[in-house]
């Protein structure tokens, strides 16, 4: 009989020592999966931050390259400036071949208001005035 208390005596320690160990080790296994689960986290948004660092840096670089104020030394037509009058309609100076074309922009439309002598120095105000002046009777 002894041995049959003692196999008892020993699978309850066991089991205490299991407990035991399992209940000192569970705020340790906690912090422990806690520190994971931050971890996994702070690599998504690292991530997440990459990618759209990326979209916004080739956005920008379409824009740049895509512009339509942008004008490359082979091209024939270049537009000069834009300028918004309100609504859908604007006033549009464009550069073809040397000369200079004053035009208005509305909805579906585009009217020639102007040909305007090429001034490489002149602003559009200044262009803008020197047409009017030569279309006065």
């Amino acid at each position: 009989m002894p041995s049959i208390t003692t196999s008892r005596f020993r699978r309850l320690s066991c089991a205490a020592t299991f407990a035991a160990v399992q209940g000192s080790a569970s705020p340790a296994l906690a912090a422990t999966s806690a520190l994971i689960e931050m971890e996994s986290y702070f690599r998504v948004f690292w991530g997440l931050g990459i990618v759209a660092a990326i979209i916004l840096i080739l956005y920008a670089l379409l824009r740049k390259r895509f512009s339509l104020l942008a004008a490359s030394p082979e091209k024939q037509i270049a537009i000069v400036e834009i300028k918004p009058l309100g609504g859908r309609k604007s006033l549009c100076l464009v550069r073809i071949r040397g000369q200079e074309y004053l035009l208005g922009l509305s909805g579906d439309t585009i009217s020639h208001l102007a040909t305007l002598p090429p001034q490489e120095d002149a602003t559009f105000a200044a262009a803008l005035a020197s047409a009017g002046k030569e279309q006065r009777p």
